[in-house]
Formats: structure tokens, C-alpha cells, sequence
């Protein structure tokens, strides 16, 4: 590893820059940004309401709330907060709840703060409707911000459009090397069906898993949610209520296939923690990290005739299952905390370069790092 001093003499795009290693890219960016280690930056997560029952977890779920392990932080409400300008990075994430709070912390701040604003959004776009207020009101909002990231493609060009700013692409981090080191536990003869409590499908999906001489169960299941209660029960040999994150890493674990055929466009954590965990697939091709993780299982969430192929074919070809796991679990190292630093500083650092008054640029395509070389991954659709 460099030394700060040597690091800060290496000048971007440089070939001293390109020869740096991972380690020594974060730490290059962490002294242009604020001048210290990267294990020193001080994060804030800040939010209108604190999932209590997330913290309390015996491990933190894939998502929003691993940034907070990732930079060794804490999230508070604001009220909590005595000074946002004792942090390096202060972000929100654009819940209906919390986007008034880019503006209210920025007037804080003031214009020349070095604590730097992030706002980010995981809100798949097909829920903007009933979630947000009018766009230009959202634009105004967030205009504020240093930068601005979504975790998948589709929300990133929605918030293009939203604020006339860049946007990028960053996914939400998990917590692989935990995910890995899980004890293994017997996988079951189980297909387990993914329930999402926003497209609320369950006759469809049903079609699929039914008739491969697994026992059939539908989990994460909300019946509050549900529109069809009386429906969803006969359906499946077991329904199974949504649980705390271990006990739901437990029902991914003991399955021997996991279909989650979500309709709606997005990052989708669990997908990661099935790669992480050495679980088969079948999922979303709107589903980034469905793409990303399961590209042979990937489908259409509406062609029940290829899942039912799919299925088939991981039920019954050891060597598919293998390949279709294997690649996965290689794979997931993408949404390490390491890479995932990596991609934040690297985009607050090009945005703090380019400044709040940006102009509009469509960011398509990334760089995905992985442990046999760099691939460019195309998040949208041509």
C-alpha cells in the first residue's frame, strides 16, 4: 500500500493512477475527497424514521442500511443531529418521507461546507406515483444534493430527468463475506416463491412451481397486503409470514430453487443474498442484479412455460445447478463493502469535480470490477 503522501502525488488518469490497486483507489479518492484514510470518514445516514427492528438484527440486511457498515457510521433522525458539518458524508435516502430533508440539511450546511450531501433512491420508478409529489417539487428538493445515485438503471434515468443532473448507478452493498461464512444447513426438496408486497402476485407465479415433486412455499408473504387472501392459501403447500433477516436467510438456504418472478424494475437484494449463500435462482429480467448474478435463469417474469423449463432442468441436471450456482456465487463479490466503497467515492469524487450545477448527462453503462479482470455490464435495455 502507498503511502498518503505518495497517493496524493498521483494525478488522476494517470498511469501511476491506472496501476493503483483497489485498496489504493479508495484510499486515493478518500485524501482528494477529505484529505484522510478512508477508515476515518465520518458517514451519517439521516432519516425521518429509523427502522428500529433492522438494527436490532443479529446481521443487517442487504441494502440501504449496510452503507452504514461499509463506512463504519450511524443513522439518525434529525432531530438526533447536533451539527451535520461534524460528518464527511451525510446522506438521504429519497423516501417520500425524507426528501424534504436534502434541502433543510444543505441550508445547514451552507454552499461551501466540506461535509458533502448524498441523496440517493431505491424506489423502483413503477411506485413514484403514489410515493412522491410533483416532479419539479422532487426536482427542487434534491437540487441541492453533491450527488445523486439509484440503485438500478431505471430509476437513475427517471432521476436524470427529475433533477437535470447526473445521476449514477450504486447499488446497494451487502455484507458477502458474512453471507458466506453462514453455517450450511441441508438443503430441503423446497422451491421457495418470493412475495412481494408491491406487485401482490401469487396466481401466476403459482403456475410455475407447481408439479416438479417439490413442496411448494410461498415466503415473505404479508396477508394484510395481500387483495386476495382466500386465493393465496390453497396455492402453495406452505405460505410462510415475512420473518426477521436470519430466519428469512434460513428459508433461502434450505430451498433447493428460489423463483422470484418480480414485475417491477429494480436492484433487489435478495437476489444477492441467494448468490452469496449458494442458492439456485429464477428470477426478473427486470431485475438488475437478477441480470447480473443469474444471467442463465433470468427471465421474463410473465413466461411461465420457461420457468417451468428452468425449474425443471436445475431440479433435475446436477451439473446446471452447479454451473448456474457456482457462477453466481463468484459473482456476488461485486456487492462486497469493499467494491461498493470503491463505487461511492468514485462517483462523490466526480461529482464533487463536475459540481452541484452539472448538466443533464444519461449515465448508461458501468464498470463492473470482478476478481478476472473488468467487464463494462449494460444496466438498461438496447
Amino acid at each position: 500500500m502507498r503511502s498518503a503522501e505518495e497517493l496524493r502525488k498521483i494525478v488522476k488518469d494517470s498511469k501511476e493512477f491506472e496501476e493503483l490497486d483497489r485498496d489504493e483507489r479508495i484510499e486515493w479518492f478518500s485524501h482528494q475527497l477529505f484529505n484522510k484514510p478512508s477508515s476515518e470518514i465520518k458517514y451519517l445516514l439521516v432519516t425521518n424514521h429509523i427502522h428500529k427492528q433492522l438494527l436490532d438484527e443479529e446481521n443487517t440486511r442487504t441494502g440501504l442500511y449496510q452503507w452504514i457498515n461499509v463506512f463504519r457510521g450511524e443513522v439518525k433522525l434529525p432531530r438526533e443531529v447536533e451539527s451535520y458539518k461534524d460528518y464527511d458524508i451525510v446522506q438521504v435516502n429519497l423516501s417520500a418521507q425524507d426528501v424534504n430533508l436534502v434541502a433543510d440539511i444543505r441550508e445547514e450546511l451552507g454552499e461551501e461546507s466540506h461535509t458533502l450531501l448524498v441523496a440517493n433512491n431505491d424506489y423502483t420508478t413503477e411506485i413514484w406515483e403514489s410515493a412522491f409529489q410533483f416532479p419539479t417539487t422532487m426536482g427542487r428538493e434534491i437540487s441541492k444534493a453533491d450527488m445523486l445515485f439509484g440503485t438500478e438503471y431505471y430509476q437513475t434515468t427517471a432521476l436524470n430527468e427529475v433533477s437535470g443532473r447526473k445521476c449514477f448507478i450504486i447499488p446497494h452493498p451487502a455484507d458477502i463475506r458474512r453471507l458466506k461464512t453462514l453455517p450450511k444447513i441441508e438443503k430441503k426438496n423446497i422451491i421457495s416463491t418470493v412475495w412481494r408486497r408491491y406487485d401482490n402476485r401469487t396466481v401466476v407465479p403459482s403456475l410455475a412451481v407447481r408439479g416438479h415433486g417439490l413442496t411448494t412455499q410461498l415466503i415473505g408473504y404479508d396477508k394484510d397486503k395481500d387483495q386476495r387472501v382466500h386465493v393465496t392459501t390453497p396455492l402453495y403447500d406452505y405460505v410462510l409470514a415475512g420473518t426477521n433477516y436470519m430466519d428469512y436467510c434460513d428459508q433461502l438456504r434450505e430451498s433447493k430453487i428460489v423463483y422470484d418472478p418480480f414485475t417491477y424494475h429494480s436492484y433487489s437484494r435478495g437476489t444477492v443474498d441467494c448468490a452469496a449463500m449458494g442458492v439456485a435462482y429464477v428470477g426478473s429480467d427486470r431485475t438488475q442484479s437478477s441480470q447480473m448474478l443469474y444471467p442463465f435463469t433470468t427471465i421474463d417474469p410473465y413466461d411461465i412455460k420457461k420457468a417451468r423449463e428452468l425449474i425443471s432442468r436445475l431440479n433435475n441436471d446436477k451439473e446446471f445447478y452447479d454451473k448456474v450456482v457456482n457462477y453466481a456465487l463468484e459473482r456476488s463479490e461485486f456487492y462486497n463493502h469493499t467494491n461498493s466503497k470503491e463505487r461511492y467515492l468514485t462517483a462523490l469524487y466526480e461529482s464533487k469535480k463536475e459540481g452541484r450545477e452539472q448538466k443533464f448527462n444519461h449515465v448508461r453503462r458501468v464498470v463492473l470490477e470482478h476478481s478476472n479482470g473488468v467487464e463494462a455490464f449494460d444496466y438498461g435495455r438496447r
